[in-house]
């Protein structure tokens, strides 16, 4: 489909929060964009920038040393996945755990605040998705913290929540590419036919000379027609006088 707009996303949620990577091939040019290849430009960029700033928060916030001992049972940061070694430790958190996980999950969740709101700002239809996510992770986070579950329990609910999300997100991409896509096409008509009645006034001459004044032809009845003269003379006497007429 011509002018088409592209846009494929790739989300990874952490243990306890969650960031958005998106990647763009946005296959418009610049020149003569319109304003849904704008708007999905402008999204696309937001998002990204949004998803590293807070990928950059969480990540400041779990290198800090004093949770040190949590760092065996975060996933990957960049995947969002988790090791099998982790999904398969079966062990309850202990009480230091526990106490970390609290305070970690804490200073994290300030990270949140400025994603949402960057999130709401680009693509208003995936907040209710970050914020579902964001609820799952807080109940993993109070379960972790009153050590009922074991840390391999809280990796696999990480890992289904995650999968969900992904889900949820890809459907909300594609429904916001057709709407994009809708908007776009019906753009691409309008400028077309706003193109066609430009060229079609250009083809016409700019100025055109009055019309130059023809008297109308004198019918021929209007014509007053001359009779012949004629001619008299008379004599008197030796004088001859002549009239016409």
């Amino acid at each position: 489909m011509e002018g088409a707009i592209r846009f494929r996303p790739r989300v990874w949620l952490f243990l306890c929060g969650l960031t958005v990577l998106a990647g763009c091939a946005m296959g418009a040019q610049r020149q003569a964009q319109t304003a849904a290849q704008r708007q999905a430009e402008q999204a696309v960029a937001t998002t990204r920038e949004a998803a590293a700033q807070n990928k950059a928060c969480v990540a400041k916030v779990i290198a800090n040393p004093e949770y040190a001992p949590l760092l065996v049972h975060v996933p990957n940061p960049d995947t969002g996945q988790h090791t099998m070694a982790q999904l398969t430790d079966e062990t309850i958190p202990s009480e230091q755990d526990a106490r970390l996980s609290a305070a970690w999950y804490d200073e994290a969740t300030l990270c949140r605040g400025p994603f949402l709101s960057a999130v709401s700002t680009a693509r208003p239809d995936l907040v209710p998705i970050f914020t579902d996510a964001y609820g799952k992770a807080d109940a993993r986070a109070v379960l972790i913290v009153e050590r009922k579950i074991t840390w391999a329990e809280a990796a696999r609910r990480s890992q289904a929540d995650l999968s969900d999300a992904r889900q949820k997100i890809a459907a909300a991409d594609q429904q916001w590419i057709a709407d994009l896509n809708a908007a776009n096409q019906a753009e691409m008509v309008n400028r077309q036919a706003a193109a066609a009645a430009l060229i079609g006034a250009m083809r016409q001459p700019v100025y055109q000379p009055p019309p130059v004044y023809q008297p109308a032809p004198v019918p021929f009845y209007a014509i007053p027609t001359q009779s012949p003269r004629q001619t008299n003379c008379y004599q008197i006497g030796n004088m001859l006088n002549c009239s016409s007429h």
